[in-house]
């Protein structure tokens, strides 16, 4: 699992640059194309990188389908700016909830049920 929390980016006039913003640089999602192995289950708490824009043939570009395209089978993004105190609470039940066995969806929807809601979406085979 990766879990990555950072700032990021969807630029939806060219999805392959939308990005984390790391403390050595961008990761475009363009980039992910060269990964070795990809992780199995990534989560992406940052801003509104789980947008995604769809182009001719009805493929659906962003950050992450990037994810899911290298081979990761489930990616949790937001699709909408979270305010870190929200994102800090909802990700530690749902990693709790995973830790305890429970499926990736499932997790992620008890912890965004505790209150307001919450822009995360669980993708791929969750």
């Amino acid at each position: 699992m990766a879990h990555l929390a950072a700032h990021g980016h969807h630029e939806p006039e060219n999805v392959l640059f939308s990005r984390l913003d790391l403390a050595d640089g961008p990761l475009l999602a363009y980039e992910l194309q060269g990964l070795q192995r990809a992780p199995r289950h990534v989560v992406l708490s940052a801003c509104d990188v789980g947008q995604a824009e769809v182009r001719a043939g009805d493929e659906i570009l962003g950050l992450t389908a990037a994810m899911l395209y290298v081979g990761t089978t489930t990616v949790v993004s937001s699709v909408a700016r979270v305010p870190d105190d929200v994102a800090v609470t909802v990700m530690h039940e749902y990693h709790r909830a995973i830790v305890a066995g429970s499926e990736p969806a499932r997790a992620l929807a008890d912890a965004c049920d505790t209150g307001p809601m919450v822009p995360l979406v669980c993708y791929g085979a969750g």
